[in-house]
């Protein structure tokens, strides 16, 4: 009867491969011929002398794991596939960044910009400002009829704002006394993390606001 490779010393000869591998080995076609081994083996047996159970299941397992190889160089050849292809590069151009966005900006003894709006019926616009605790610790009139503004960091105890701390704006739209409108107003802080969400980029933020880069209007290099 003719000889036929065993399947276990195919995956013998297998291992062997996989440890001089070169980029031009296609593991998948090594997986096709592990498979039409096993096809041979087992219909090319002696039925005098079958396979005993023990040799087979050591061979199954062998063929598990050339096929969880396969998969792993699947997985790889993808990762690979987008680190070439500049998808993370793309990303990591975003972190240290400063851009606009609705959550905090650290002080640095330095004023801040604030982007606001204001209801256009209002009669006057107040710029109030909360700190790490959401408590308000100042409050401003500013010009209705603009949309920036530049906050001194002065508290309204007459103190100066703690360096490095994260400092958040809104605004407080008023008609003959009354609140008429309430907006968040927009300050520069440095995104921290990004991470992608259904494909598409999302900025995280170091006081936990996040928002989509599609959504970005502003963005700066931070300042010296």
């Amino acid at each position: 009867m003719e000889t036929v490779t065993t399947l276990s010393q195919a995956s013998a000869g297998f291992a062997r491969a996989t440890e001089t591998t070169t980029p031009k080995t296609d593991a998948s076609g090594d997986f096709e011929t592990f498979l039409t081994l096993l096809t041979a083996q087992l219909r090319n047996q002696d039925p005098l002398k079958p396979v005993e159970s023990t040799e087979f299941v050591a061979q199954l397992a062998s063929f598990s794991a050339v096929e969880q190889q396969v998969q792993s160089n699947t997985k790889l050849e993808g990762i690979l596939e987008a680190l070439a292809s500049g998808a993370t590069g793309g990303l990591s151009q975003w972190i240290g960044q400063e851009v606009r966005n609705p959550g905090s900006a650290s002080y640095e003894n330095v004023p801040l910009d604030v982007l606001y709006l204001s209801s256009t019926d209002a009669d006057r616009v107040e710029l109030v400002v909360f700190d790490k605790n959401d408590q308000i610790v100042a409050r401003q009139d500013i010009n209705k009829d603009e949309s920036n503004v530049q906050w001194s960091g002065i508290l309204s105890d007459g103190s100066r704002a703690i360096q490095g701390e994260g400092y958040r704006f809104e605004t407080n739209s008023y008609l003959e006394g009354e609140v008429i409108a309430s907006t968040p107003a927009l300050v520069f802080s440095t995104v921290q993390e990004v991470r992608k969400f259904d494909g598409q980029p999302v900025l995280y933020f170091a006081d936990g606001t996040q928002m989509f880069a599609a959504d970005v209007e502003a963005m700066r290099t931070p300042q010296a």
